[in-house]
C-alpha cells in the first residue's frame, strides 16, 4: 500500500484530461493531509452531521464520537429514514453505511443526489472494500468521499472536519474538465477525461481490494486457527480436568489404601517389620513394639540384625541377607521356619518368620511377619512330657493284657482238664455199677 500512495503524484502528473466530478479519500494516506492545522475543538461547532447505520452499536459509537467534538449529531436506520431526516434536518454532511435493510446506502446516495435542494450534501459512504463493484456502484450513486472499514477514529474524524472545512471541493461537478485535488497539503490540478480518471480510480482500488482480501483471508484463516486452538484448549482443558479427577481419584484411593494398611499392620497379631538394602527398619508395627519391647521410635532406622538376632547368629544371618538383596531370593523366602531372637532387655525366645521379597524402585526389600511362639513351644513340651507319660502307660498296660491272656490261656486248659477227669470219673462210675 506504501507503494500505491508513493505513486500517486507522478500518475496526477501523466494524466491530463476531462474531469470525473469525484474525490477518493482512503485510511491509508496521511493525517497530516486530512486533519486541520487548527487543533481546537472543531471549525464549525454548528454543523450538523447524519449517521445512517442499522446497527444501532456501530451507530452509538459513531454519534459519541463527532458529538464529543462539539457535532450536531442525528441518525437514521436505513437508506429510507435517511432520505426523510436529510429532508428534515438538511445536514452539512452524511456519513452512510451500505448494507441495510429497508434502503442501502447506494440507492439513498442516488435519491439524494437526484434531488436538486439537497444534492449538494457531501456523503461519504462506509465500505468494506470486497469486490471492485463497490466503487462502481459508489461512483454510480454519486458519492463525494470514501473510507474502508473497520476504520480509525481519528481517520473518520479528520475526514469529515476536513469535508465540512472545503464542502467547494468535493462537489460532483461532471461539466467541468478539471478539478483540484489536495495530497498531503498541496493542492494539484488535474485535467482528465472521465474514462482515465476512472481506469486509474478502479485500478488503484483493485489494488487496494485485492489486498484488503487477502487481509480479509488472513483474519479468516487466523480466526480459524484462533478457534481451531480454543477448541483444542478446550480439549486440552477438558482432558486436564479428566487427569486431575483421575489423579485426585487415584491419590484418594492412595490414601484410603494406605490407611487400611496401616490399620491392618496396626492390628495385626503378629508382628510386621520392613527392612531396606541397608538392613533399616522402616516399618515397625504395634504388635512389634510388644513382642521386642522396642518403641517404633528406638527400632526405625536401626538395622534389624543387631537389634533383634543373637551375635551367635547374626553372621550367618547377615550373610543371607546380602544375597537376598541382590536377588530377591534366599534360603528363608517364601516359607515358615522357626528361629530365635532376641528382646530389648536381651532374654532370647521362639519366634516363627515368615519372608517376603518386594521391589521398590529397582531395589529389593524385605517384610518379615514374626510371631512369638514361646507359649506355643511350652504347650509342645508339655505335650511332648505328657505323651511319654501315656507311651510308658501305653507299654505297661500291653505287658499286663499279655500276662492276663496267658493266665486265660492256662485257666482254659484246667478248665478243659477238669471236665476231662470228671468225664473219665462219670465213665468209671458207670462201669462200677
Amino acid at each position: 500500500m506504501g507503494a500505491y500512495i508513493a505513486g500517486v503524484k507522478p500518475l496526477i502528473k501523466a494524466f491530463r484530461g476531462k474531469h470525473c466530478g469525484c474525490q477518493l479519500h482512503t485510511k491509508y494516506e496521511s493525517k497530516e493531509a486530512a486533519m486541520p492545522k487548527n487543533n481546537s475543538k472543531t471549525q464549525n461547532p454548528n454543523s450538523k452531521i447524519l449517521i445512517v447505520e442499522d446497527s444501532e452499536i456501530q451507530a452509538v459509537m459513531l454519534k459519541r464520537l463527532l458529538t464529543e467534538k462539539g457535532y450536531n449529531v442525528v441518525w437514521a436506520k436505513n437508506g429510507a429514514e435517511g432520505l426523510q431526516m436529510a429532508e428534515k434536518e438538511r445536514p452539512n454532511l452524511i456519513i452512510s453505511d451500505i448494507l441495510m435493510p429497508v434502503m442501502d446506502g447506494y440507492q439513498m446516495c442516488k435519491e439524494l443526489k437526484g434531488n436538486d435542494a439537497l444534492k449538494g450534501i457531501p456523503i461519504i459512504l462506509l465500505t468494506q472494500l470486497t469486490d471492485i463493484k463497490e466503487i462502481i456502484k459508489g461512483l454510480n450513486s454519486g458519492a463525494e468521499f470514501y473510507i474502508t472499514k473497520p476504520y480509525d477514529n481519528d481517520h473518520i474524524l479528520s475526514s469529515a472536519v476536513f469535508i465540512l472545512e472545503n464542502p467547494v471541493l468535493f462537489k460532483n461537478r461532471p461539466e467541468e474538465k478539471s478539478t483540484e485535488v489536495l495530497y498531503k497539503g498541496k493542492k494539484y490540478k488535474i485535467s482528465a477525461n472521465r474514462g482515465q480518471t476512472l481506469t486509474l480510480l478502479l485500478s488503484t482500488y483493485e489494488s487496494a481490494i485485492m489486498k484488503n482480501k487477502k487481509l480479509i483471508k488472513i483474519e479468516e484463516a487466523l480466526k480459524r486457527l484462533n478457534e481451531q486452538l480454543e477448541q483444542r484448549v478446550m480439549l486440552r482443558t477438558a482432558e486436564l480436568n479428566k487427569e486431575v479427577e483421575e489423579r485426585k481419584q487415584a491419590e484418594k484411593f492412595l490414601m484410603e489404601s494406605e490407611e487400611r494398611y496401616r490399620v491392618l499392620t496396626e492390628t495385626a497379631n503378629d508382628a510386621i517389620v520392613c527392612i531396606n538394602e541397608k538392613d533399616a527398619i522402616y516399618i515397625w508395627n504395634k504388635k512389634a513394639v510388644e513382642i521386642f519391647g522396642y518403641t517404633a521410635a528406638e527400632a526405625i532406622g536401626k538395622e534389624l540384625h543387631k537389634l533383634i538376632v543373637p551375635e551367635n547368629l547374626r553372621e550367618k544371618s547377615e550373610k543371607g541377607l546380602k544375597e537376598f538383596f541382590k536377588t530377591g531370593e534366599g534360603n528363608i523366602t517364601k516359607k515358615t521356619v522357626e528361629l530365635t531372637a532376641i528382646k530389648k532387655e536381651g532374654a532370647e525366645f521362639p519366634i516363627e518368620l515368615s519372608v517376603s521379597a518386594m521391589n521398590v524402585k529397582g531395589e529389593w526389600h524385605a517384610t518379615g511377619i514374626i510371631r512369638d511362639i514361646t507359649e506355643r513351644k511350652r504347650l509342645e513340651n508339655e505335650l511332648k512330657d505328657k505323651l511319654d507319660i501315656v507311651e510308658r502307660f501305653n507299654k505297661l498296660m500291653v505287658g499286663r493284657e499279655l500276662e492276663l491272656g496267658h493266665r486265660k490261656e492256662l485257666i482254659k486248659k484246667l478248665e478243659a482238664r477238669v471236665e476231662e477227669l470228671e468225664k473219665k470219673v462219670a465213665d468209671y462210675k458207670a462201669q462200677v455199677k
